[in-house]
């Protein structure tokens, strides 16, 4: 594993309870949504343990089915301040990809429901 690829796996791993101040995006532990959002995703039954990681040496796939969005991961892996240092991501309108130096961290998780202007903030 390269050391990119080590740095944005921990960096996984080491915010996995976080939550945007702003409220804005949140990791819960991988398996609920703190901010509570209304509309988004529900019980998927068994299905929503299923992750999986693959990869080696500067590419990394990481799927997963359930919460966290996936914007909510690459928002904690890229915010100013408790981001990975020099991460950047990207989206690939399939997937979006974080790198840092040579490493690609590519994350396939579900996307979050597009907002209702009723539910945007004025």
């Amino acid at each position: 594993m390269s050391e990119g690829a080590e740095r944005l796996l921990a960096g996984l791993t080491c915010r996995i309870a976080t939550r945007d101040a702003q409220r804005k995006w949140a990791i819960g532990n991988w398996f609920s949504d703190p901010l509570m959002r209304p509309g988004w995703l529900g019980d998927q039954g068994e299905d929503r343990y299923k992750k999986q990681l693959q990869g080696s040496g500067h590419q990394w796939t990481f799927r997963w089915n359930d919460f966290p969005y996936v914007e909510d991961v690459v928002a904690s892996l890229t915010a100013p301040l408790i981001g990975v240092s020099g991460a950047i991501a990207r989206d690939a309108d399939d997937h979006f990809e974080v790198r840092l130096g040579g490493a690609t961290l590519r994350l396939d998780g579900q996307r979050a429901p597009m907002q209702r202007e009723s539910e945007v903030a004025p």
